[in-house]
């Protein structure tokens, strides 16, 4: 075999200086160059990131910042409600106790001039009326217009001490103390229709002797529903029905008339809060202070009043 031959070792080629030639260096420097645009592009890069990075998180901490001013602002907002809500609640509440007060007071001043024409004024009547008989018996020295005048104001003196007894009456009738509601509001009726030629159909269950307030104040509801039916309703019929359920005491005045009024009813039955009179608002009260509900229905067919109140050991 023949002997293989060394291989030589790969040189560059270089000058004699030991320089490489210039195609070599040309290559070596575009390398670098694109070396060093490379780490340019990252710092670059870098310096981009690290700013974003900051300007995210001053972002970041002024949208915190913000937001902890919307919630103590919300956490204010809900206190300030919560202090209106318990002077709004606290408020209402003086004005149910102002409001029952003023109609305690009321009956009870009901009540006391109720005596005070009975006992007083009555009984003043009476007098003159026994005195003007004892004129009545000696006529003969009187002249025809004497004896004219003397009849007339017997008549007088007799129906002003009826107006008197009826007035009386109608301010707190003895028989709501004496015998309870049923009595008291058939007796109401009776009388009612004798004045004012509407007749009532009074439907009264035996619901038994009720609470003095409770009495009280479904009588001033019969008696407000029917001078209101006087006042403004074309009808010659009213109906009354009193009634209790499962410990719930119902009331229902109904007429077939047309309201007489300025502004119309709106389709709902609700009438406007203009039409709604003094009287309306104190019966809604009244009931409303026991714990019930009331509602009056206004439509082209009549008009309804419908109360509702439980018993309960409050109604006292």
């Amino acid at each position: 075999m023949k002997a293989s031959r060394p291989r030589r070792p790969t040189t560059v080629s270089t000058d004699d200086a030991g320089t490489p030639p210039a195609q070599t260096r040309a290559a070596i420097e575009r390398l670098m160059g694109q070396m060093r645009a490379v780490n340019e592009r990252l710092i670059v890069g870098a310096v981009q990131a690290q700013t974003r990075s900051e300007s995210a998180d001053v972002e970041a901490a002024r949208v915190r910042a913000d937001l902890d001013a919307l919630m103590s602002q919300l956490r204010t907002a809900n206190e300030q409600l919560a202090t209106m809500a318990e002077d709004a609640s606290a408020r209402e509440a003086r004005y149910r106790r102002l409001s029952g007060r003023l109609l305690t007071l009321q009956d009870e001043e009901r009540r006391r001039l109720a005596l005070q024409l009975h006992d007083s004024t009555g009984q003043s009547l009476a007098a003159l009326m026994m005195n003007l008989d004892v004129v009545g018996t000696a006529t003969r020295g009187l002249d025809a217009r004497s004896r004219r005048a003397l009849v007339e104001s017997r008549t007088l003196a007799d129906q002003t001490a009826q107006e008197v007894r009826t007035l009386a009456y109608l301010l707190h009738p003895p028989l709501l103390d004496e015998v309870g509601l049923v009595s008291a509001i058939r007796w109401y009726a009776e009388g009612y229709t004798t004045r004012s030629g509407i007749r009532v159909d009074a439907e009264l269950s035996d619901v038994g002797r009720l609470p003095a307030p409770l009495e009280t104040a479904l009588f001033r509801v019969v008696q407000e529903s029917l001078t209101n039916v006087h006042r403004h309703a074309s009808t010659s019929t009213a109906s009354i029905r009193l009634a209790m359920a499962a410990g719930v005491v119902t009331l229902e005045i109904h007429d077939e008339g047309r309201q007489r009024r300025h502004r119309a009813t709106p389709p709902t039955g609700t009438p406007p809060p203009e039409t709604m009179g003094v009287g309306i608002q104190g019966m809604r009260e009244r009931i409303r202070q026991l714990g019930g509900t009331f509602d009056v229905e206004f439509t082209a067919t009549g008009t309804t009043v419908r109360v509702a109140v439980p018993l309960s050991e409050d109604v006292s």
